[in-house]
């Protein structure tokens, strides 16, 4: 299965579209902190789950590049462009995973993976992103 570091969120009545991107992220979402504790072994075991999970799409690099990339939204599936950390906090990205998207297509993740393991995700993802 693959893992885009962005999904959708469908907690009824408290989803706020994001209009141009697709997403449906709700209102509290960008504040939401990650409930592991920050550190190596947290970043280590997203390192792998993205690996099992993500790759498909994203690549080993996270650069949008997998086999199964979406050439047409390969941009937003780079998870290292600059841009992306800035429109993406931690709870936003937790969102993304736990809730997917059909267009485009980002699965869901909330019936394989646990919370934690998302977060974990989130940890590593966050690693990615370039400062310039």
């Amino acid at each position: 299965m693959w893992c885009g570091a962005f999904l959708a969120v469908s907690a009824a009545g408290q989803q706020k579209p994001s209009a141009p991107s697709g997403w449906t992220i709700p209102p509290g979402a960008p504040n939401e902190k990650s409930p592991l504790p920050a550190g190596d072994a947290t970043v280590a075991a997203g390192k792998a789950l993205f690996a099992k999970n993500c790759t498909r799409c994203h690549g080993a690099e996270g650069k949008g590049d997998g086999p199964d990339a979406d050439h047409h939204h390969a941009d937003h599936m780079n998870l290292t462009r600059a841009a992306g950390a800035a429109q993406n906090p931690d709870g936003t990205v937790f969102h993304k995973i736990w809730n997917g998207r059909t267009n485009p297509k980002m699965p869901a993740f909330k019936e394989k993976l646990t919370r934690e393991q998302a977060w974990a995700i989130v940890a590593y993802v966050q690693t990615l992103r370039a400062t310039k």
